[in-house]
């Protein structure tokens, strides 16, 4: 991959990653809301500099720090999507709150939502709303899912969620993750223990049919000491890109979280293959 690039310079306020669902999964950098493919610079050296900005993804004030990953303070405080329902689903409250909370909830909290397993260091369980699969997936870098269930509002999937995190993993081991240390472990039969665990009023919304996807990413080598890149302290680098996962850029002698930096004013240098 990469070979007989030239170089190209980028630069601009970074978001997540967009990805593109094939084989292997397609990354693009996503700099003032342009998005740039990147699989091909894989096996490319890149210099990353921070230019010392910080911009709200929302509202597009500067800020001195990035809260919710790409927020500033008071978008980070007001926004209904930044309140408590964004990491307690089973406690959403929006349909009871201001108007902006409760056209929140119509857009995005009374609509489908799945409850699934992935396997990433191990397997996990979530929930998401019923257009992010499989991109709910990539961005954690899992390997393989499995919607379990798919339920009306997002209140419920945080319900089921709740049940079921008792016997199975709500987090990923993000070093595990990023060198494929899992055991491949059989989510059809994690399916059936999951099931058992719903709450009894919400067991009619679980789901026996779905087959399980896989993913493949776009890695070359994995470093065998994987440390993240903190661009607070050093804003600027040079290494090899070796490949993308979840939403990691992996080099030969570190990875950067690109998720993290949302709102940060980013150069990227694609330096052209070292031969």
């Amino acid at each position: 991959m990469g070979k007989g690039l030239s170089s190209m310079k980028l630069s601009g306020q970074v978001r997540k990653m967009k990805v593109e669902p094939e084989a292997p999964v397609q990354y693009f950098l996503d700099l003032n809301k342009e998005s740039h493919s990147l699989n091909s610079f894989i096996g490319s050296n890149l210099n990353i500099k921070w230019e010392g900005i910080i911009t709200c993804v929302e509202c597009g004030r500067k800020t001195k720090k990035s809260y919710d990953q790409g927020y500033c303070f008071v978008c980070s405080r007001d926004l209904p999507e930044n309140e408590m329902c964004s990491f307690r689903p089973e406690l959403c409250d929006h349909e009871n709150g201001n108007e902006a909370a409760k056209e929140f909830w119509r857009t995005y909290c009374n609509i489908d939502h799945f409850v699934y397993l992935s396997l990433t260091s191990g397997v996990k369980v979530g929930i998401t709303r019923h257009y992010n699969i499989p991109d709910r997936w990539i961005d954690q870098g899992a390997v393989k899912g499995l919607i379990i269930a798919k339920v009306p509002e997002r209140i419920l999937s945080g319900k089921i969620e709740v049940a079921v995190s008792k016997n199975f993993a709500d987090k990923t081991n993000w070093r595990k993750m990023l060198k494929s240390e899992y055991e491949d472990l059989n989510l059809l039969e994690y399916r059936e223990k999951a099931h058992e665990l719903f709450p009894e009023d919400l067991k009619c919304y679980a789901l026996e049919n779905e087959d399980i996807q896989e993913l493949v990413y776009p890695v070359e080598s994995v470093p065998e000491k994987i440390t993240s890149h903190n661009l607070d302290k050093n804003p600027e680098f040079e290494d090899k890109l070796t490949g993308i996962k979840g939403q990691y850029l992996i080099f030969e002698t570190r990875v950067i979280n690109v998720r993290k930096y949302s709102g940060y004013h980013l150069e990227f240098n694609f330096l052209g293959v070292d031969e």
